[in-house]
Parts: C-alpha cells; structure tokens; sequence
C-alpha cells in the first residue's frame, strides 16, 4: 500500500511591517507610479505596512500633493479599463468604484470617458456572442448575460430593438 502525502495549504504571505517612514515613502511611490491608485488602495498598503494613523495620513496628503494620487484620474482610468479589459458595463463599472470609496463626483467624470458608440458596439457583440436566437429563452440568457457585465434594462432592450431592426432579411 502507498504512503499518503498530505498537503497543508500555504499561510498567506504576511507582508513584512514598515516603521522607518522614508522606506514607507519609497515604497508606496513606486506603487503609486506602477498604475493608478485610488486613495483607499494606497491607505490600505500603508495600513499592511503598519504605519500609524497620523502618520499614514500625512503621507497620503503628501501622495496628492505631489500628483501621485489623483481620484479623478484612477476613475477616468477605472472606467476605460473596465470597459476595454472587461467590456463591462456602467452599472458594474459604478459598483466598482463605490467599493474603492472613489466619491461620486469623480465617478461622474470617470464615466464621461466612455465613448457611447464603442459603448453600444460592445453592448451588441456581446449579445451576438447567442445569436441567432432561436427562442425567447436563449434571448433572456443572452439579456442575463449583459446584466451581469453591468448593462441596464434598458440599454440592453435597445439594443435588441437595434439588432432586430438591422438583421440581413429585414
């Protein structure tokens, strides 16, 4: 008879704590320069990387100062990411960016970024990924579908109405 192996999982990574304020300051740089940042991201690494409130605090401001943090930015570039990466939808796009704590004001600009015509394509291509439709049923999981990827209701029912009205044959 074989032997059994058993396999523990592995503990998570436990990142190591930072309490020299200039190693903090370099480190959270470069992870701000990586690609855009929110606010709540960059406090959550300063957080892990143990530093106390007050001090985690002035550094943040420090970030904004100097441009390396920018709300407004991380939602324009949120949004066309998203939308490109993942041919998500406002409403997901939204729920994304309320759990990353961005304020509405700078989701409101985030969501200018996206082009309605690109915006609709999307929409269409991804209800064509089930057609034809050959039933009522598979044009409600092609709509499901959508839903999950973040289109309303109603985009998703023009956008039916769009493609029942230019299909070849009409």
């Amino acid at each position: 008879m074989g032997r059994l192996l058993y396999f523990y999982p592995m503990a998570p990574f436990k990142r190591e704590k930072i309490y020299d304020l200039e190693t903090a300051r370099v480190q959270v740089r470069k992870y701000c320069a990586y690609q855009e940042r929110c606010q709540y991201e960059v406090a959550q690494r300063l957080r892990d990387m143990g530093l106390q409130a007050g001090v985690a605090e002035s550094l943040l401001i420090e970030l904004i100062e100097e441009g390396f943090l920018s709300e407004e930015r991380f939602s324009r570039a949120y949004v066309r990411g998203k939308h490109r990466a993942k041919g998500w939808g406002r409403i997901k796009i939204i729920q994304g960016l309320k759990a990353k704590r961005v304020p509405e004001s700078c989701i409101r600009l985030g969501l200018q970024e996206l082009d309605e015509t690109l915006y609709r394509d999307t929409l269409l291509s991804l209800l064509e990924k089930t057609q034809p439709w050959a039933s009522r049923a598979e044009e409600y999981a092609a709509s499901q579908a959508a839903q999950r990827k973040g289109y309303s209701w109603d985009e998703i029912q023009e956008a039916i109405r769009h493609q029942t009205n230019t299909a070849p044959g009409q």
